[in-house]
């Protein structure tokens, strides 16, 4: 039942609410007010305001014969009226707005608009209105909307006249579906919605996913996290955004804590709820990729990362000293390994991870002559940083946001502290207040001044563990927990680029728009095969999410890697859309050379692969930034027709042309791969082997040095010169392959 509970609202638990607390020990003490019937229907100028009347059901405990379970039985409400805005946006998407106002309440208001999830504006698209009595219906060039005045139910219709997108009404007694309503628990308000799910839809998206990325009977924990690991449903990048094989998408505009139950209550039923008292969200129909774009036109596309971003990446936690640095650059060059970007994780300061973004004077002296030094060598320095600032007496940054107020508080406006019990590393850290327009700006200027000194990238760690409970300037911590990422993110990178042309950081954390702030990468994965899996998995439902550009620690962070396993992983990672090698510790070596001969021959050849076919990843970037597409792409946004490639997440299109299908199991276990081609033309990349597919598996040995590559017929491939730096761009174009 999508009922929240102590574990899925945390506002339930809180230890200053003891009344909340004991209310919600019965889970089904919800009461549910829903709309009825409509009592008035006013046109306004970008759809209709609806008043309806409330009838209020709960849950009760109930038998037949040895069966319990709970059945809705009317109750008193206590709301006397609700009210849902139903507005065209644009052709093709339309907006539902459920409150208990005639004007709901904005959340963001104090929020700039540029920097909220929702960053569109009603458009001004003509639509049709008509109200016989007993229907209302919006009507634009591609999209009816239904209104049924007597049940309240809201259905829409493509232009072909075909239904895609239909409310659920709970007309059963069991409380396995929670319709659209604003829930009451105990001072509390938790809004609800249910859609009719088909027997063969299938649900894409919400985020970083990596248990698969079809959500159908999954169980979502939408609540950003660090996922120590990517194995578990514990996710960095949770986006309330999802796509339907029916044609349609959805994106709810909420910051709060939602849930997510899709088909796992009941099979027929996608069913979602936030704690809030009301509830906004966007519908858009056509194509994936039309879902797609139109979602990116609400909340924003992708810029397009510098060129020298897409090169190679090497890093681990953490080099202690340029001493360190310089003898990486050396070895890089070489053993002549292409790569770009040398990254300073959590020891650049005089104490590790003692984060007040200055360079330890001993070990890190001369930071712009370093960097210049490195960036005539051919490499850009990025610097790690995250939300957090020790509350250490000798660090500046703590003082100066204590002083002026930058810190997120308690109810009696200290510095937040985590609660006694809440044991960890960070337990006493304090969390910048990125609501705070002047924390924004304080925070900026000292990011701008690192990009004026010379480093061309920052790492924007964590993000995703901010408390709910804390106070906050500009928002209710119940509706910036998950928000707080973009903030945090958008901040940094507004501030890189306001200090250069070029801009880009290293994300952990996101949400809704997050996409305006590439790039990101995958946290902290485990150094297994299982985890290589759950990496592509969560890559691909990213993109599936708006995300287009991604990357992952090449060979695991938590643990060593074998050299089998960091063959692999380096497979997938340089046909990634961005490239890192990264692991726990300094002297968790993550650098080629300190695997065997053979693991570093082969991440050579792969990395030489990756720079030389750079002429199409930057066109095809280019394309993403147009589209709001992936540059690693389930199957499933190319051909939504074929329903092979409904389940495929174990190989992916990189851009439009080039199938990739990474090994992700050791040899021991099998040196087959299979490999589904979609109907057309294919020829494999290494052997040139031309293969007719009507749609099939085919069956392709491997060794350690193959990961499968296919290319789409009539796809045409541009090769560079090879180069070991993008620094000064890609070099002249030496050959060209039509393939056909």
């Amino acid at each position: 039942m999508n009922i929240p509970n102590d574990n899925d609202f945390p506002q339930f638990k809180s230890a200053e609410s003891t009344q909340i607390k004991k209310a919600s020990a019965d889970k089904y003490s919800v009461i549910h007010n829903r709309p009825e019937r409509v009592l008035n229907a006013e046109k306004t100028e970008n759809g209709v305001l609806l008043t309806l009347s409330v009838s209020a059901k709960r849950a009760n405990l109930s038998y037949t014969h040895e069966t319990a379970l709970y059945l809705m039985k009317p109750c008193d409400a206590d709301i006397e009226e609700l009210f849902v805005r139903v507005e065209p946006w644009s052709e093709t998407v339309f907006r539902v707005a459920l409150s208990r106002e005639k004007e709901p309440r904005d959340p963001f208001a104090n929020i700039p608009r540029e920097m909220r999830m929702l960053t569109a504006e009603p458009g001004k698209v003509k639509f049709d209105f008509s109200d016989n009595g007993g229907e209302i219906v919006l009507k634009t060039a591609k999209t009816e909307i239904h209104i049924d005045k007597n049940s309240f139910k809201i259905s829409a219709y493509n232009g072909g006249g075909k239904m895609f997108f239909s409310q659920r009404k709970n007309d059963f007694r069991t409380a396995d579906v929670c319709d659209m309503s604003i829930g009451t628990l105990g001072g509390e308000y938790i809004s609800f919605e249910a859609l009719d799910l088909e027997n063969d839809e299938v649900i894409y998206g919400l985020g970083e996913r990596w248990d698969g990325i079809v959500r159908n009977g999954r169980s979502v924990d939408f609540y950003n996290k660090d996922a120590v690991g990517v194995t578990s449903k514990r996710s960095y990048i949770n986006i309330p955004f999802y796509i339907s094989s029916k044609g349609y998408g959805l994106f709810l505009n909420s910051g709060a804590k939602t849930r997510w139950d899709i088909g796992s209550d009941d099979c027929s039923a996608l069913q979602f709820s936030a704690a809030d008292d009301q509830m906004e969200y966007f519908v858009m129909h056509g194509e994936p990729k039309e879902i797609i774009r139109d979602y990116c036109s609400l909340t924003g596309f992708a810029p397009l990362p510098p060129l020298w971003s897409f090169g190679l990446w090497m890093s681990r936690n953490s080099y202690v000293s340029w001493d360190v640095v310089n003898e990486i650059a050396e070895k890089i060059r070489e053993y002549d390994i292409p790569c770009d970007v040398l990254h300073l994780d959590t020891a650049w300061f005089k104490t590790d991870w003692d984060c007040d973004l200055k360079f330890s004077e001993e070990r890190f002296p001369d930071p712009v002559g370093h960097m210049a030094k490195l960036k005539e060598r051919g490499f850009h320095t990025s610097l790690w940083q995250y939300n957090f600032i020790p509350p250490n007496p000798e660090n500046a940054n703590y003082i100066e946001a204590v002083e002026n107020g930058f810190l997120a508080k308690n109810e009696k406006g200290e510095p937040y502290r985590l609660p006694e019990e809440c044991k960890g590393s960070w337990v006493n850290d304090a969390v910048i207040d990125f609501s705070n327009p002047k924390a924004r700006k304080w925070y900026g200027e000292k990011i701008y001044s690192l990009i004026k000194m010379g480093a061309g990238a920052i790492k924007t760690d964590f993000g995703e563990g901010i408390p709910e409970e804390a106070v906050y300037q500009n928002i209710d911590g119940r509706h910036f927990h998950n928000f707080y990422s973009l903030l945090y993110n958008q901040t940094v990178f507004n501030a890189s680029k306001a200090a250069g042309k070029e801009n880009v950081v290293w994300a952990r954390s996101g949400t809704a728009g997050s996409q305006r702030c590439p790039v990101h990468w995958g946290g902290d994965s485990q150094c297994s095969f299982e985890a290589l899996a759950g990496t592509l998995r969560g890559a691909l439902s990213l993109g599936l999410s708006g995300i287009p550009f991604f990357s992952h620690d090449i060979g695991g962070f938590l643990g060593t890697p074998s050299d089998e396993l960091y063959i692999r992983w380096a497979q997938l990672g340089l046909f990634s859309s961005h490239s890192r090698c990264h692991g726990v510790g300094n002297t968790a070596h993550r650098e080629p050379w300190e695997f065997s001969r053979e693991a570093c021959d082969i991440f050579r050849f792969y990395d030489k692969l990756r720079y030389s076919l750079m002429p199409y990843i930057y066109k095809e970037a280019e394309k993403c930034t147009e589209s709001g597409l992936p540059m690693m792409r389930a199957l499933y946004l190319e051909y939504p027709e074929d329903r092979n490639v409904y389940h495929i997440d174990d190989e992916y299109l990189f851009g439009d042309g080039i199938l990739i299908a990474p090994v992700l199991a050791p040899l021991s276990k099998s040196d087959m791969r299979n490999v589904y081609l979609p109907a057309g033309v294919w020829f494999d990349f290494f052997t040139k082997e031309k293969i007719e597919s009507h749609g099939m598996w085919i069956k392709r040995r491997v060794d350690l040095k193959t990961m499968p590559m296919y290319v789409k017929e009539g796809t045409e491939l541009e090769y560079c010169s090879e180069d070991k730096t993008l620094i000064n761009g890609y070099g002249e174009i030496v050959k060209k392959e039509i393939w056909v």
